[in-house]
């Protein structure tokens, strides 16, 4: 079974949409390279402790129904927040990289992490860039979130694997099956290192080579304060 997405592909030659009939989608962890900056974000995720494996990245598979394109963003309780992610798709032998965010449920994942990203959606932004376009200057690439207006998280693209080296990362470790397969990069630490629960958000990804950015704001929406006794 697979999910499609409908996505604008950006690239040199104009824009077009193209479909992606999603198979799978991995949440990756450790795929920072810095090992301190990495574990300056787990401590911000209070209650959480993950070793440093030892053959990373971490992969964390989530159902491809639970990744969305939507600006309206369920969620069961107030306790999640959002996260600027590298998002790398694969389809027939092509890269496509875009942003998104892997929405987590905090308190859930101080005690189940898989589940904790699971009932909280992926985002990813309805705009994608081939790599080929973007690989000789992939490290001038930069990364931004903000929440409720204020700037939240801001690193380049340089602090991370490429995501060439993500997907051979994976090489062996998961099904080889047929459609598309989403990677979500991991992220770093806020910049304030100190999670938000606010409920608008806004990812970007920002080519200053290109002069191009994708965009993608979303709004949370608390299923549970919407139910009244």
């Amino acid at each position: 079974m697979t999910q499609q997405f409908n996505l604008t592909v950006e690239g040199k030659d104009g824009a077009h949409t193209r479909a992606f009939d999603v198979s799978r989608v991995y949440n990756l962890g450790f795929t920072i390279r810095d090992k301190e900056k990495m574990q300056r974000h787990l401590d911000e995720v209070e209650g959480v402790h993950v070793d440093w494996p030892e053959r990373p990245p971490v992969i964390f598979p989530i159902s491809a129904w639970a990744t969305i394109q939507s600006s309206d963003v369920p969620v069961q309780y107030d306790r999640t927040s959002g996260e600027i992610e590298i998002v790398t798709i694969v389809d027939n032998g092509n890269l496509f990289v875009t942003c998104g965010s892997d929405h987590t449920d905090r308190e859930l994942e101080k005690t189940n992490i898989p589940w904790s990203k699971q009932v909280a959606p992926n985002v990813i932004a309805s705009t994608v860039w081939p790599w080929a376009d973007v690989a000789d200057h992939w490290d001038e690439v930069q990364l931004e979130s903000y929440v409720n207006g204020k700037l939240y998280q801001k690193a380049g693209v340089v602090e991370f694997w490429t995501p060439k080296e993500m997907v051979d990362s994976v090489v062996g470790r998961i099904p080889e099956l047929p459609g598309a397969r989403v990677f979500f990069s991991g992220t770093v630490v806020s910049v304030d290192e100190v999670l938000d629960f606010g409920t608008e958000w806004t990812l970007k990804m920002i080519d200053p080579v290109a002069g191009k950015t994708i965009q993608h704001d979303y709004t949370v929406s608390i299923l549970s304060t919407e139910i009244s006794d």
